[in-house]
């Protein structure tokens, strides 16, 4: 992925907090999907991971996880049609609504979801090699406090 920063009036953008957020979320994000190929999931590319991370074990519907992932109800059936044609997930019928169907992961997409959580101890060791134990914790503290301070916000800023 590119890291270099946009240009605004002929000078590199700032850097504002919810940017560098994303770009250590993309940074950690970037490490999945080779590890995930190199075990044979050739298929998988980088958009696939809002699927995998808002998909329930019993099964969601293209606009839960739509709305989960803050993408439109079309980007994901685009997704979840790729990952259906792949074996990763199959859609069935609703049983709590004829109309709609639920999307679930198969075996392939629960070897999938299984192999990126094992991964997860490993990327969490090298920002401890990079940041320290104390300094990670501290991280997880903040990120908590400014997720709950702004889900309370309700989206709303003063």
């Amino acid at each position: 992925m590119s890291t270099s920063i946009p240009q605004l009036d002929g000078h590199d953008r700032p850097r504002n907090l919810a940017v560098a957020l994303r770009g250590a979320f993309t940074a950690l994000n970037d490490l999945v999907i080779p590890h995930l190929v190199g075990l044979g999931f050739t298929e998988l590319r980088p958009a696939h991971a809002a699927v995998f991370q808002y998909l329930d074990d019993t099964g969601a519907t293209v606009s839960v996880l739509a709305q989960r992932a803050q993408m439109t109800k079309q980007a994901m059936a685009e997704l979840v049609m790729h990952l259906e044609k792949n074996a990763y997930v199959v859609r069935i019928p609703d049983p709590a609504d004829g109309r709609a169907k639920l999307v679930l992961p198969t075996d392939r997409g629960l070897q999938v979801i299984r192999a990126a959580q094992a991964l997860a101890p490993e990327i969490e060791r090298r920002v401890v090699g990079t940041i320290g134990e104390e300094r990670l914790q501290q991280l997880r503290a903040d990120l908590d406090a400014i997720q709950a301070e702004f889900d309370a916000a309700d989206g709303r800023l003063p």
